[in-house]
This record gives C-alpha cells, sequence and structure tokens, in this order.
C-alpha cells in the first residue's frame, strides 16, 4: 500500500491568506523538481508499494519494483512506452485499457476494483485497484496513477467479500474438475442465489466468469510450459469440448492455442503474471461450470 504524507510549512495562521500562502510554498517547491521519478523511486521503498503511471495513451510512464516484478519486467526502462496489450492477453489489456479510458474521460478517480494476480507457483493474490487522474498546469487530465492495495490489508472492511474466499480457493485449486454453483455456494455457507448476487456485487463478474478466467490462465500456463496436446491441455483445464475450449481461447487471447503457443516460444522466455479484472460479458451456462 502507498502511503502520502502531508508536509505543513510555516506556522499557524488564519484565514484564506494561509491557505492562498501554503499553496504558493507548494507549487513553487514542485515547479523547481527537474525529474519527478526521484520522488516516485522514493515511495516504492515504502514496504509493499505498489502503484504505477501511464499516459493518455496508457502507456506506462512508471511503474514500482514489486509490479514490475509480478510482470517480469527487470528494469525501470523496460516498461516504459509499453501498454497492457505488450504484458497481458488482449481481453485482460482490453478491460484495463476501457478503465482507464473512463478515468482520462471523466477526470474522476475510479476506486477499489477488485482484482486477482496469479502466481502459478503460489496462491493466487487478491488485491483493491484504484485509478486517479494526473492534470497538467492547464488543468487537463494527461495521464493517471493506478495504487494497488494487498487485499489482507483491508480484510474486514469487505465482510461479504471474506465470506467468497472458500469458493475462490476452491477454483483455483480444483479447476480441471467439475465445478456447480451448489459446490461453491455451500463451501460458503449461502444460498446459491445471495452466492451469486454477493459474487457479481463483490468482484464485478459472475462466477461462471470467474471459473472460466481461473481456467484460462492455466490453459496459458500449460501451452506455455508443456508439450501437451490442445485436446489434453482443454481437459486438464475443465474443459470437455475441444471445438469450445478452442472458441473461448480466441475471443479472451484473440488467437487460436495452437498459434498463441508458437507466437510464444518464438517471442518469449519468462512465465507472465496474469491479473483478472473485471469482465464485460458474463459466460451463459448455468448451473455447471464443466
Amino acid at each position: 500500500m502507498v502511503i502520502f504524507y502531508r508536509i505543513e510549512f510555516g506556522g499557524r495562521r488564519g484565514g484564506n491568506g494561509l491557505s492562498s500562502e501554503r499553496s504558493r510554498v507548494q507549487s513553487n517547491f514542485f515547479e523547481q523538481i527537474g525529474d519527478f521519478s526521484q520522488i516516485l523511486d522514493v515511495f516504492e521503498r515504502l514496504p509493499g508499494a505498489l502503484f504505477m503511471v501511464k499516459d493518455l495513451e496508457s502507456r506506462y510512464i512508471y511503474m514500482s519494483a514489486l509490479l514490475r516484478q509480478a510482470v517480469h519486467q527487470k528494469s525501470p526502462e523496460d516498461v516504459i512506452g509499453k501498454t497492457d496489450f505488450d504484458l497481458f492477453p488482449k481481453m485482460i489489456a482490453e478491460s484495463f485499457r476501457q478503465n482507464d479510458l473512463l478515468v482520462f474521460l471523466h477526470g474522476k478517480p475510479l476506486v477499489n476494483e477488485v482484482h486477482l494476480t496469479c502466481f502459478f507457483s503460489q496462491s493466487p493474490l487478491w488485491s483493491f485497484s484504484s485509478k486517479y487522474p494526473v492534470r497538467g498546469r492547464g488543468g487537463e487530465v494527461i495521464g493517471l496513477v493506478t495504487l494497488n492495495e494487498p487485499y489482507d490489508h483491508v480484510m474486514g472492511k469487505q465482510a461479504e467479500l471474506n465470506r467468497l474466499i472458500p469458493a475462490i480457493d476452491h477454483v483455483t485449486r480444483h479447476y480441471s474438475e467439475p465445478i456447480t454453483v451448489n459446490d461453491l455456494s455451500g463451501l460458503c455457507n449461502l444460498s446459491e442465489s445471495h452466492f451469486m448476487r454477493v459474487f457479481k456485487q463483490r468482484l464485478n463478474m459472475t462466477a461462471y466468469t470467474f471459473v472460466e478466467q481461473v481456467r484460462m490462465f492455466q490453459a496459458l500456463e500449460l501451452l506455455k510450459h508443456s508439450d501437451a496436446g490442445i485436446t489434453q491441455v482443454a481437459l486438464d483445464c475443465g474443459f470437455y469440448d475441444h471445438s469450445a475450449f478452442v472458441k473461448r481461447f480466441k475471443k479472451f487471447t484473440g488467437t487460436t492455442p495452437l498459434r498463441f503457443r508458437k507466437n510464444y516460444q518464438s517471442q518469449f522466455h519468462s512465465n507472465q503474471t496474469i491479473v483478472l479484472p473485471r469482465m464485460d460479458k458474463a459466460i451463459e451456462n448455468k448451473g455447471s461450470f464443466a
């Protein structure tokens, strides 16, 4: 979590004069800063600092060290000028871009969206993500800052979200098996209707969408790091219809499983971290995710 410290200058005075003087002192100081990244470099030394800066084209201008580590970018220069389309599957990148555009269009923050970061050698990590507009000297929006707050820092503030953890954990561990709404709601001690309503409200996606996302990300990993055939990958990730898997995969990534594997083998040499954001459309399946 990024912590901002407020520094006040001078002694206490009353009236608007004090406010104007402090604004002047602050403005004069900021105008003297030659390279603002030196301040960001200090902020990222705060424990758990997860933040990034983008311009109006959603190109990364700055990314804190922990986030660079998550997406396997070694140095600050590695991310400058890149977009989410360089780091994530097409559908995920499009969702991030849509959220960026909302901030640019309305000039207002987009706060506390629930994201899931999947490190495939570890358990998934939850975080709250907020985007804040950055304005130029004339007051126009010139970019945004994104802050990610690890979920364990805000446990207790979202009691209903906490109740979904058993279902979420079950999906991430048993994605290859048939999963039903009844299974998941029972793990959370909720009725099916209440479970589905809470899931959609708190995660901005249906349980069906979440299950498919988890399975798709596992399929991406198998395609990148195993020699298993496409049909076997589908089966290992809980898809029991080869043609349906290929169709859903293409919608998710913008390419077919076979072409994805060939492209990865020719272009990439390291794992990627995947972030699951809100998706616009829910899956139409009813009752079972198999």
